[in-house]
């Protein structure tokens, strides 16, 4: 399942990997309870919250951009026992455009760059695939681009404790050759950038593309729901820093109304991974494209 849309000379899609159970939104958002969420009926499904795991790719001046890698092939006990199909989604993306049905694409030698927002679980899965024990990137051709506050978190002995895919799906990108360590505001291309928006992690950072005029925002998880257009102090329980990770959504959203971008958002349903934020009647809201 893809959407696609072009940003001046870039063009972005969109690329599931992976579908968890529904959950109740107070334990996704710990401070908000269902009369909050009466006003926000659209941003659920069933009255349930529905995360889908996707993540993005970029086609900017002959470079091949994945953004994040999703949760992973699985099954991930601890998600449904769902499996991951992204590298099996890529393929058509990938493929040349008159022939996008070509099932012989491999995305493991088509991908020039991965760039990650931040090291969560959900974010980092399909980095190695494992061997008899050993590792090897699933992108071989791909440098990864690692955000240095966020390694700097995950992998200090108290944290990495609690996070093993660290361990076994970022650390030995390291030992491979194959990372680099990036902050601040990061030229990938000419036409994409990486910008911090800490908060939900310490080094998260969100992907900025502008190319001909036109400007687009890959939000990372600054956003989970689209309710949070609307309410900006709604945070993640996991939110390591809340006040910060409040102000960098207030930021975004700010940055993507005052220039007409459009935002990718993973977390979001599919037939809102891509939109715009716009303001009615004095609030803003999310408007799918």
């Amino acid at each position: 399942m893809t959407d696609k849309v072009t940003v001046g000379n870039v063009e972005i899609t969109a690329v599931l990997d992976m579908v968890p159970p529904s959950r109740e939104p107070s334990m996704m958002f710990p401070t908000t309870n269902a009369a909050d969420w009466a006003a926000h009926q659209d941003a659920l499904e069933n009255g349930q919250l529905q995360l889908y795991y996707g993540v993005f790719v970029l086609k900017s001046q002959g470079k091949l951009i994945l953004v994040d890698t999703g949760l992973g092939p699985g099954p991930h006990a601890d998600r449904g026992n769902v499996t991951g199909n992204l590298y099996e989604n890529l393929r058509p993306v990938l493929a040349p455009p008159d022939n996008t049905q070509n099932t012989n694409v491999s995305p493991s030698d088509e991908i020039d760059i991965v760039v990650h927002t931040h090291l969560h679980g959900d974010h980092v899965g399909w980095n190695l695939r494992y061997q008899g024990g050993m590792p090897a990137p699933t992108f071989r051709r791909a440098r990864y681009l690692v955000p240095k506050l966020d390694w700097d978190h995950f992998t200090s002995p108290d944290v990495l404790e609690s996070a093993p895919y660290v361990k076994l799906q970022v650390m030995p990108l390291r030992r491979l050759r194959k990372m680099d360590l990036i902050e601040g505001e990061y030229n990938i291309t000419d036409e994409v950038s990486t910008f911090p928006t800490p908060g939900h992690t310490p080094g998260h950072q969100s992907i900025l593309i502008k190319s001909q005029g036109q400007t687009a925002i890959i939000a990372g998880d600054v956003l989970h729901n689209k309710a949070q257009v609307q309410e900006p102090s709604w945070c993640a329980g996991v939110d390591t820093d809340k006040d910060q990770s409040t102000k960098s959504r207030e930021a975004l959203l700010e940055r993507a109304e005052r220039d007409d971008a459009i935002v990718a958002a993973g977390h979001f349903a599919p037939a809102d991974h891509l939109g715009k934020v716009v303001t009615r009647e004095g609030r803003r809201y999310w408007q799918g494209i």
